[in-house]
């Protein structure tokens, strides 16, 4: 039994001191890139400007609509411009601005402009009917960032 007693003895000794597998463990660095492109865009509009006008008219008109929508990635500038501030339309001398000529980029939320129009009083226009006459000129919004 004694012989029993101390084999059991020396294989628990061996069991105890024999070297425990440790978990290891190592890191790396790496980097995350990210590229982006930067954009604007116009979400609506500019809806039509529309002046109503009668020959020698004593007040000057302001023109309606005009309405049109801006967005650009988040934190950039930008301007906006039209091709022309002023124009003719069937005798009719017109003049357009921009609710703003610029602003800064809010992401999704974009933001809210109109293109605004006035038309002098006491202009005589050109029309070879007594029926309503009309005109149309194409103008260009341009958003640069």
């Amino acid at each position: 039994m004694k012989k029993l007693l101390l084999s059991v003895a020396v294989a628990t000794a061996l069991a105890v001191a024999a070297p425990v597998a440790q978990a290891a463990s190592t890191t790396a660095n790496f980097n995350v890139t990210v590229n982006l492109t930067s954009k604007c865009e116009v979400t609506a509009g500019p809806t039509d400007v529309a002046f109503t006008y009668t020959s020698f008219q004593v007040g000057a008109s302001t023109a309606t609509g005009g309405a049109f929508g801006v967005r650009c990635t988040n934190t950039l500038p930008y301007t906006m411009s039209l091709d022309a501030t002023s124009g003719t339309v069937i005798g009719l001398a017109y003049t357009l601005g921009l609710s703003a000529s610029s602003g800064t980029g809010a992401g999704l939320t974009g933001a809210s402009y109109s293109v605004t129009g006035n038309m002098a009083a006491g202009q005589s226009g050109d029309c070879a009917t007594t029926a309503l006459c009309s005109g149309t000129q194409a103008r260009v919004l341009t958003v640069s960032y």
